[in-house]
């Protein structure tokens, strides 16, 4: 067991570092980290301002303290009426962090993004938004050869660890993405949304390698399409069916979830899933809602080729994220009745 253990952080540790051109952050729970998955969902509620956060942790059970790490916070809110009477401007702010593997793989940044919301017609029930976001990114890992060790390190000749030593350790660099997202109530019971995000637009440099300093890794674009469906089934019960898929570089996430969420009274609802990420990972989705406060959980089961030395443990997520409503109450005028003489 111990070998296999050794076996899987080598492969975990390796592949995370010659991916460096395709770290992106993934999330199972997509729609939970909403200014990292399309810019356009930045003010896209109603309320005053929205305030959440998202962790996740993978292969711990495996690789212990080496677990890859992704936490993520965020504020956005809709702050101005557009050129419309049902058209409205919002921004947004977040922060994450990304850790991988041994080598301490990381990947941090701060975002910012603003978005337009044009109504498509006079009731407001159909809304096309765009969005942009800017960030100010930062990649870096641990060269140290004691920690960033490889398999033709023990052969003759140049080597990855000769290699990676003339590289850059860290890199700083602006980074721009943008999207757009399309909601509409159906009816009374049904309501869609449909989105598109482009991240990494200019195709910012990163890390160095080579003899002589090298090029600069470009990073390739990142193009996502998610989708959600809200059916209302009777008044108590509500199927939430969801699609999300991205892809760059050549290489592609397909997820597939289903939400199934019971109203429990008026404050109360109560929410459970299921999910299948094509050829990694089946999830398990659990959440409750308490009036404005939304708090859902998520486990990947590992089903990729791993799951021999994995025992098909995979992923945990947890997240959450609350709308303040701050109205202001309507100042009614005290009407003085003159009884005509």
């Amino acid at each position: 067991m111990k070998l296999k253990n050794l076996l899987l952080s080598l492969v975990i540790t390796s592949g995370a570092l010659f991916s460096l051109q395709s770290q992106d952050l993934h999330f199972s729970m997509w729609d939970m980290s909403p200014l990292t998955t399309n810019p356009a969902f930045t003010g896209a509620f109603s309320g005053t301002f929205r305030v959440g956060g998202i962790y996740r942790d993978q292969w711990r059970s495996i690789i212990g303290g080496d677990a890859f790490r992704t936490p993520s916070i965020y504020v956005d809110a809709p702050i101005l009426r557009g050129f419309r009477k049902n058209d409205w401007i919002g921004v947004g702010a977040g922060l994450f962090s990304d850790k991988a593997g041994s080598v301490e793989l990381g990947y941090s940044g701060f975002m910012g993004s603003a978005t337009y919301h044009l109504a498509l017609n006079k009731k407001g029930t159909t809304v096309l938004t765009l969005g942009a976001q800017f960030g100010k990114k930062n990649r870096n890992w641990n060269p140290d050869p004691k920690v960033a060790q490889f398999g033709d390190g023990l052969e003759s000749g140049t080597t990855s660890n000769d290699v990676l030593a003339t590289g850059s350790d860290k890199a700083d660099y602006n980074d721009w993405a943008t999207g757009l997202l399309f909601k509409s109530n159906l009816n009374k019971t049904m309501d869609l949304t449909l989105g598109f995000a482009i991240n990494h637009l200019t195709r910012p440099r990163e890390f160095s390698f080579g003899t002589s300093g090298g090029d600069a890794l470009r990073r390739p674009m990142l193009t996502t399409l998610h989708g959600q469906f809200n059916i209302g089934l009777t008044p108590k019960w509500v199927l939430t069916p969801q699609f999300f898929y991205q892809t760059t570089a050549g290489a592609q996430e397909i997820a597939l979830q289903s939400w199934l969420g019971y109203k429990w009274n008026q404050d109360y609802n109560f929410r459970g899933g299921l999910g299948y990420r094509l050829g990694a990972a089946v999830e398990v989705l659990l959440g409750v809602d308490y009036k404005d406060l939304r708090v859902t959980a998520a486990y990947d089961v590992n089903i990729s080729p791993l799951n021999e030395v994995s025992n098909y443990q995979g992923g945990f997520e947890i997240a959450a994220w609350y709308i303040v409503k701050i109205f202001k109450k309507p100042d009614v005028k005290p009407a003085i009745l003159c009884p005509k003489l």
